[in-house]
């Protein structure tokens, strides 16, 4: 462990080791959000750990190119996604996905075509119970924040009619819809029973991608658009407030340090000498501690000027000028930190 945290360190120190540390990260972060962040609860926040810590090893530890990375990543880390994403939505009719109720008392569903119609021209077919006295499509257009759903305003239903059984008794029912403006869409059907010319709630199908009525260069845009926003909700706002959570954490210790030190050094006199400022002993300027009390002072490195021999305290005891410990007058050993003395 000491070795690998050793090397980390030796890499940390060269200029490029932080570039390494977000390429690293870049290719886990897309890993996880292109594969694994989908099926896991905290795929996203898998993700911001990873996109803030990795490069942070690596020698990134300024807050101001922590957040320029991290506005960054927001920005270009949907490039490959969104190709990606593109790509899985053109595979998707390939893999025969239909709409279905999870009762199965309607299933099939589907629409044709699946990718960019000449005229915007799209049939959509279902077979359902015979208990459905009627059979609605749901339909909804993508927007930046992703898929709508039924019934938030941005939805559209529209009846369908039935166009003849299927061997087992099902109803086929289908409705074509016309001129569909350029979008990616989602659908899903609702069956509802009929009581005295009321309709009553019935069952709803899952939602499933189609059609895709624009070009693959609009497509694009329009997954992108989607992930930048996505990434900027999800991982974006959790990685700004780990990064001020670390940062307010750095600001405390260090007013915390700043504090300490400027309670515990030893304070000089008008002669030029160092005394503790708890019962007034004079000391070596650099001392880690007071010999005569056991005062621990926090020492500028920069001030440590240290002997090299076992320190005489004001009762003509020797001490290690290391850790406070008693020695001998001509010990070359401190046996307490292992010091040695010349």
């Amino acid at each position: 462990m000491a070795g690998y945290k050793s090397s980390l360190d030796a890499i940390s120190s060269k200029k490029w080791g932080p570039i390494l540390g977000i390429v690293i990260a870049s290719v886990i972060a897309f890993i996880l959000l292109a594969y694994i962040s989908p099926s896991i609860c905290f795929g996203f926040l898998i993700c911001v750990l990873v996109i803030y810590f990795i490069p942070y090893y690596f020698g990134l530890k300024s807050f101001k190119l922590l957040a320029v990375w991290g506005i960054a990543f927001i920005l270009l880390m949907p490039i490959p996604l969104s190709y990606f994403s593109e790509n899985v939505v053109y595979e998707y009719e390939d893999k025969d996905i239909f709409s279905e109720s999870k009762d199965k008392t309607i299933i099939n569903g589907t629409v044709t075509p699946y990718i960019e119609s000449e005229n915007g021209t799209y049939t959509f077919t279902v077979e359902a119970d015979e208990k459905y006295d009627v059979v609605k499509l749901w339909i909804a257009p993508t927007s930046a924040f992703g898929i709508y759903f039924v019934g938030n305003g941005h939805s559209s239903s529209y009846s369908m009619t039935t166009e003849g059984k299927t061997e087992d008794g099902k109803n086929i029912w289908s409705v074509t819809l016309d001129n569909l403006s350029p979008n990616m869409y989602s659908y899903m059907f609702e069956g509802k029973l009929v009581d005295e010319s009321s309709e009553i709630d019935g069952e709803f199908t899952s939602a499933v991608i189609g059609p895709i009525n624009e070009d693959s260069t609009s497509l694009y845009v329009t997954i992108y658009k989607t992930t930048v926003t996505n990434v900027a909700l999800y991982i974006g706002l959790l990685y700004f407030l780990l990064m001020f959570m670390m940062y307010t954490n750095r600001r405390n210790r260090e007013l915390f340090e700043q504090q300490r030190a400027k309670q515990s050094r030893p304070e000089e006199g008008p002669d030029g000498t160092f005394h503790c400022p708890k019962c007034n002993s004079e000391v070596i300027k650099g001392q880690k501690f007071c010999p005569q009390c056991g005062e621990s002072f926090a020492v500028d490195p920069k001030e440590v000027q240290m002997p090299s021999a076992p320190f005489k305290g004001a009762d003509d005891d020797y001490f290690c000028t290391e850790c406070g410990t008693k020695v001998d007058e001509n010990a070359t050993v401190c046996p307490g930190c292992g010091k040695k003395f010349e």
